[in-house]
């Protein structure tokens, strides 16, 4: 059965998600022959349902639905805004099952607890699990063993149900109790409460954190974050934090199991959760999905972290999980915390490629030494930058939200977006128009004053009076800036002249040469020289195999093989220093098989291919 067709048929039945799970659960329990009316949590969750509803979802869902399959729907019917905001991301069952079954092998029946239960797919693979290894009903493992924390109670609601649907499955009374707090985790009220549950800890912590990005938390969770030593400092995101909580929450010998992002591992935003786990010394055992897509539904940037606290080590087991091996089967690689001290990156690789990047980090002068910068940040990209369908003396045309505007061209200025752009004629192909309301001044650009902008360039005005709302609402409503028409950062005003550009992400090396000293650029970086041969050269070294191996082995992986280009990933890796007669043949024209020879016999590496 394909899952998302039946939840976008689903989707169609009615616009009230709560009707369409309550209206899933009955028909879930009345196809397995279950009495709802045996459970008082179900009596009471179904009171309000509608039939009607009911009767659609019964003839949708045809078939049986296996518990797993009602998970993850449930799962994919929180609307795709909530998702966003909430972090809520479907667990496959074999993750669960994986992590579950390292962390619970306990002597004893262990108590669980998930601090970001969402639908309970953790937890009711714990509850399998441990009613099948010691035995016991699941009316008692629920009201004995079993504890979660969601911030959204409709989740709460959906656990609840789930679990009250195994007891009945299992021919159990239900004379179950509920351990759930509907609560924001981070809170320490939230943690207060945990902690009196169970004053010496819990034995086992899973989930999976959310995933939220910085920019997409509300204040009130921005503030919580400085409650935790590894998230009160720099733009964390939300699944960081998670990793404190839950290890001090677990008991003297307990342990700790949870998929998350993996950018923890060598982002600058995990560098504090780092500096905690080197000094908390707890056994980690870290499988890392890298950018492989070993599982369907699970993206390709997370890792599975496994902590044990009762083992003081400063030891760090990793594994990198491909195609070639599995879950059950693979041996870990040990590392040190004081191979990373300050926080620094765990680049936990194979002890040759160790050697090849160790090369490519030490054979000359460090990118850091030239000037690379950041792009324009307008905070409202679609509004200020466009492609003309048309221009003439004095007006560039545009579209946006299904109008035509014409905009003066002695405001505007040219921009490239180097995150789109592979190679030079792309560069002229897909070069951009920015509404640009500055002026430069003083070796520095000052905003253009309302009262003249509104009378020298009335069109452009005008326009962005008509989206000012919009721009209002930039940082979320917050932004402190000179005029409601200003970007929303002042970064990459002062980028002019040549250059080479640099995408944030790509799945290649790409160094595309902008020889146009008026052109500025926005979602990328930009390395600047005056001198064209200097370009040219740099522009072989960063397009080269060799720099590629360098990304691909120390920097944040993304989707599809994309890697991330940040400065920061690239500021180490350093280019030969040449002779002129080496600098003339670089400079002449040769095959990029040619190149790429060149290139590693100046680090005295044989080729290496990613």
């Amino acid at each position: 059965m394909n899952i998302k067709q039946l939840v976008n048929k689903l989707l169609k039945i009615s616009g009230d998600v709560t009707s369409i799970e309550k209206a899933l659960v009955y028909s879930f329990a009345d196809k397995i022959a279950v009495d709802t009316n045996k459970s008082q949590w179900l009596k009471n969750y179904l009171s309000d349902i509608d039939y009607s509803i009911v009767d659609k979802v019964n003839q949708i869902t045809e078939s049986k639905l296996t518990l797993n399959e009602l998970i993850a729907i449930f799962e994919m019917l929180v609307p795709q805004s909530e998702k966003k905001e909430k972090g809520v991301v479907y667990t496959p069952e074999i993750i669960t099952k994986y992590i579950v079954s390292h962390t619970l092998n306990c002597n004893n029946i262990p108590t669980v607890l998930d601090p970001s239960c969402g639908c309970g797919a953790f937890l009711v693979t714990a509850a399998e699990y441990i009613h099948e290894r010691y035995s016991i009903s699941y009316s008692d493992i629920i009201s004995s063993y079993l504890y979660g924390v969601d911030i959204d109670s409709n989740a709460i609601d959906r656990i609840k149900s789930l679990l009250s649907l195994i007891v009945l499955m299992n021919g159990e009374e239900e004379k179950c109790s509920f351990n759930f707090i509907c609560s924001d985790t981070l809170d320490k009220k939230t943690y207060d409460k945990l902690q009196k549950m169970h004053k010496n800890g819990f034995d086992c912590v899973v989930g999976n954190p959310p995933y939220v990005r910085n920019k997409n938390m509300s204040e009130d969770t921005k503030r919580h974050l400085t409650n935790w030593v590894s998230s009160s400092i720099g733009n964390v995101d939300l699944y960081i934090p998670f990793f404190e909580i839950g290890i001090n929450l677990l008991s003297d010998n307990g342990r700790l199991g949870y998929i998350s992002p993996n950018s923890y591992l060598q982002g600058v935003n995990g560098r504090s959760l780092r500096k905690y786990f080197a000094a908390e010394q707890h056994q980690l055992e870290i499988i890392d999905f890298r950018d492989s897509q070993v599982f369907e539904n699970v993206t390709s940037y997370t890792c599975i972290t496994l902590i044990d606290k009762s083992v003081k080590t400063d030891a760090i087991k990793y594994f990198r999980l491909n195609e070639s091996n599995t879950l059950e089967k693979h041996t870990f690689s040990e590392y040190h915390f004081t191979d990373f001290p300050d926080g620094k990156p765990w680049r936990m690789r194979e002890s040759s490629i160790d050697e090849v990047i160790h090369k490519l980090e030490s054979s000359g002068t460090p990118l850091s030494n030239w000037k690379i910068r950041n792009g324009l940040a307008t905070l409202k990209n679609d509004i200020y930058f466009f492609a003309p369908i048309k221009e003439d003396n004095t007006y560039y045309y545009r579209e946006y939200d299904g109008k035509t505007y014409k905009i003066e061209k002695k405001l505007c200025i040219k921009v490239a977006k180097p995150n789109i752009i592979k190679n030079e004629a792309e560069l002229e192909k897909k070069m951009e128009i920015a509404i640009f309301p500055y002026t430069h001044t003083d070796n520095a650009y000052q905003l253009i004053d309302e009262e003249l902008f509104k009378s020298s360039f009335p069109e452009a005005y005008n326009f962005l009076t008509e989206y000012k709302s919009i721009l209002l609402n930039r940082d979320k409503g917050h932004g402190n800036y000179p005029a409601w028409y200003a970007y929303g950062r002042t970064q990459g005003m002062n980028n002019f002249g040549k250059k080479l550009l640099i995408p944030y992400i790509s799945g290649s090396p790409v160094a595309v040469m902008s020889l146009d000293p008026d052109v500025l650029f926005y979602c990328g970086y930009a390395l600047l020289s005056e001198d064209i041969e200097e370009l040219k050269i740099l522009k072989v070294f960063l397009e080269s195999e060799a720099f590629w191996y360098y990304i691909f082995h120390t920097s944040k992986p993304y989707s599809k093989g994309y890697m991330a280009f940040a400065k920061n990933y690239i500021v180490n890796f350093t280019i030969p220093e040449l002779s002129e007669e080496e600098k003339t043949y670089l400079l002449e024209s040769h095959t990029s098989e040619e190149l790429n020879e060149f290139v590693w016999g100046k680090y005295h590496c044989k080729q290496m291919i990613v």
